[in-house]
């Protein structure tokens, strides 16, 4: 007998010939490796026609799952059926005393079945029909079902996305929350304020209808903060700039702090410059020097900087008090919680002797601040109690439940454990964070506690123990159970802002290159998660990496772009190849190979990538060396934008900003080509003020603001000055892609 064998797909076919169909060669086993592997990845039908002895011709169609094999039943009787073979839509039993068939079922199993062809007359039109078939399941178009993602994915996605200041994507997420139901509309609400905070969104932040019930109940602190920023940017940004420190304070004394003074109660766990003067401004209305706390902000900017100039102004009119005599102690630090002043509450209660009223004041203060160090300390303090006064926690309503919240930082959250063992297991640092994720048993705080840490946790410490930084990487790629393999993945969002605190560091070389693997290796990748790969590999290569270890980077970041299987990524991979332009290059071969990758997503998502995504695609071919990788008819592709498109832009004057020249360069080489008669003019101050920007503010018919590349000195400055009537865009991310897909999204809605 002979043993043919027919991979139909894209240019995929080979036959061969062997006396036994279970006992194939080494040769023949090495030119199959290639198609086999290529079945397991993109094809899902494969046909193995079998010729016997006797001059039958069978057919074994083998599928990849149970899902495809049914459908596969169904059309291959469409297609075939009695007239060509003798197959009626249920398979029959193959026979495992067949070497043939024994080959197939040990194989492929319950996944295959077997069609006869009765004449060989018949068999070129049953092969070709069958071949048609096959052809057409290629040609049909991707079904795009919704998919309802858990909820863990979807916020880590957002968190990515927050990250690179993508407000486009983090609307996506909220949108897909909002229509699974699994979130409350208060959770939602809390997303949608740091979204539009993301994108600098201040007066639509206040001018929420909900604002009013968000002062008076209580909210995350990354909330709290975002609340804080738009305050502050939308009713006293402007004093700042005209340097009217003491008008700051009048308006902030009479119209400001009673509105808002429930988000003044603590700055634990907020940081930002906004933060930092409007808690100045607090400490000058309430009479209250705590000159440490002062100096601690005042510390963070460098002497003589127009900042720290507002700041001391500021701090001039703090009068300072008495501090309380020890004896006093208690009364003044109620006093303190009750006029809303947190941080000096938990101060001064933390000093007191061990007593009921101190546990339940470092109880209620750990609660507002939302902190793991004040989480400790309070529960903690519980240790130190009587009996008798531990029964009183218990019974009363409220600190027993502050009590058990507190109570689940802890690693050891098991109930009934006492508090010296439940503070003690507070992790400190990311090292017991991480250990913790190897226990079996899973931990539900694991990713609030990463959130927190992020902004707790003191980076300069860790960058100073190289073992600690070590072990920080091992334990990135350690091997865990899978909850805490999925907490490991939510919580990596906080995991790099915690690391992004050092900008390009050495020393944090070996937890770059662990994280990246960590992330790379997710089975879901996403369009935020190529984002913050990107983020991650342009780290690594400003740290520097051998020739090696640059090929395994961009084999990776690679693989990740090909994994999303969406047009979206065009974006991201335009980015990622400006990335390695601006990087040193110890292979330009494997940067050259890239973009030829980079280039087959582009054609494999040929009608839905804009005009202007491909001519920068070749801009950028171009500085690379890879000539002729997009021709000219591509830059008229794209179903969602013409030519007409862009010729509407002839005439217009276009103001692009961002802090990146060369991204600003490649705006306008492909904007000219594209419509040669527009006008463009680029702007990267790093403060507002010039007379050319100021000009351009007030005139450009478009205005375009990289945000994620800008300092809001300078965007401030424009904001201030555009028209009503004209047009602001902001880009997501920091490259020319953005920008441009800024432009086109713009141009395709008005059109």
């Amino acid at each position: 007998m002979s043993f043919e064998t027919e991979f139909f797909g894209p240019g995929n076919r080979l036959r061969w010939e062997a006396i036994q169909a279970n006992t194939l060669s080494p040769e023949i086993r090495q030119r199959l490796g290639p198609f086999l592997e290529d079945f397991a990845s993109n094809l899902e039908v494969l046909a193995l026609p079998c010729v016997r002895e006797d001059g039958r011709v069978q057919w074994y169609i083998v599928c990849r799952s149970p899902r495809v094999t049914r459908v596969a039943r169904d059309e291959v009787r469409a297609f075939l059926g009695p007239t060509y073979s003798d197959f009626e839509g249920k398979p029959k039993p193959l026979d495992p005393n067949d070497p043939v068939e024994a080959a197939v079922l040990a194989e492929y199993g319950e996944n295959a079945f077997r069609i006869a062809i009765g004449s060989r007359e018949i068999l070129d039109v049953a092969r070709e029909r069958l071949r048609l078939m096959i052809q057409i399941q290629g040609e049909r178009p991707t079904r795009y079902a919704k998919r309802i993602r858990a909820v863990g994915r979807i916020l880590r996605d957002f968190e990515y996305a927050l990250l690179v200041a993508d407000g486009v994507t983090a609307e996506e997420c909220i949108e897909e929350l909002r229509a699974a139901g699994k979130l409350s509309a208060s959770n939602l609400l809390f997303l949608e304020i740091r979204r539009l905070a993301t994108c600098g969104n201040w007066d639509a932040i206040l001018a929420l209808p909900e604002l009013d019930t968000l002062l008076a109940i209580a909210r995350p602190r990354r909330v709290t903060e975002a609340l804080i920023r738009a305050v502050y940017n939308s009713r006293l940004r402007g004093f700042e700039e005209e340097n009217q420190p003491k008008e700051a304070f009048s308006r902030f004394r009479t119209e400001i702090f009673e509105r808002f003074r429930d988000l003044y109660k603590t700055r634990a766990s907020l940081a930002g410059w906004e933060v930092d003067a409007s808690f100045l401004l607090v400490a000058a209305q309430s009479h209250e020097g705590r000159q440490g706390a002062v100096n601690q902000i005042l510390e963070r900017y460098p002497g003589g900087s127009t900042q720290r100039t507002y700041l001391e102004a500021i701090a001039g009119q703090i009068t300072t008090t008495e501090q309380a005599p020890h004896s006093a102690l208690l009364a003044t630090a109620r006093a303190a919680f009750s006029e809303a002043d947190i941080d000096r509450a938990f101060e001064l209660s933390i000093k007191l002797p061990p007593s009921f009223d101190r546990s339940a004041l470092l109880l209620r203060c750990a609660r507002d601040m939302g902190t793991l160090a004040t989480a400790e300390a309070a529960i903690a303090s519980l240790e130190t109690l009587s009996e008798k006064d531990q029964k009183r926690v218990d019974q009363h309503v409220v600190l027993g439940k502050i009590r058990d919240d507190l109570a689940q930082l802890s690693a050891n959250d098991s109930a009934g454990s006492p508090e010296s063992a439940i503070a003690a297991e507070i992790p400190r640092d990311w090292i017991a964070w991480l250990r913790r994720l190897t226990v079996p048993e899973p931990w539900k705080a694991a990713v609030s506690v990463a959130e927190t840490a992020a902004r707790e946790w003191a980076l300069e410490g860790l960058l100073e123990n190289p073992s600690d930084v070590q072990e920080i990487a091992d334990l990135l790629l350690a091997p865990r159970p899978e909850w805490g393999q999925l907490a490991l993945q939510d919580a990596l969002p906080f995991f790099l802002e915690f690391c992004e605190r050092s900008e390009s560091d050495t020393r944090l070389r070996a937890v770059y290159e662990n994280l990246f693997l960590t992330v790379a290796l997710d089975a879901f990748v996403s369009m935020p998660q190529v984002f913050a790969l990107l983020r991650i590999t342009s780290a690594r290569l400003q740290l520097g990496v051998s020739a090696q270890d640059y090929v395994a980077v961009i084999q990776g970041l690679s693989s990740a772009i090909r994994a999303v299987e969406s047009p979206a990524v065009a974006e991201s991979a335009l980015d990622a190849i400006e990335m390695l332009i601006a990087a040193p290059c110890p292979d330009v071969r494997e940067r050259e190979q890239f973009f030829l990758n980079v280039n087959g997503v582009f054609q494999r998502w040929f009608t839905r990538v804009e005009s202007s995504q491909f001519a920068l695609l070749r801009s950028l071919g171009e500085e690379i060396g890879v000539s002729g990788g997009v021709s000219d008819q591509d830059l008229g592709t794209g179903s969602e934008d013409t030519g007409a498109i862009w010729a509407s832009l002839s005439g217009k004057k276009i103001a692009v900003y961002s802090l990146q020249e060369s991204a600003l360069r490649r705006v306008v080489n492909v904007l000219h080509s594209l419509c040669p008669d527009v006008r463009v003019d680029t702007f990267h101050d790093h403060v507002g003020g010039s007379p050319s920007l100021r000009t351009a503010s007030e005139r450009a018919d478009i205005f375009i603001l990289a945000i994620a590349a800008a300092k809001h000195a300078a965007t401030g400055f424009i904001e201030d000055r555009r028209p009503k009537g004209l047009v602001t865009l902001y880009a997501r991310g920091q490259g020319s892609a953005g920008m441009l897909h800024a432009l086109a999204q713009h141009l395709t809605v008005r059109g």
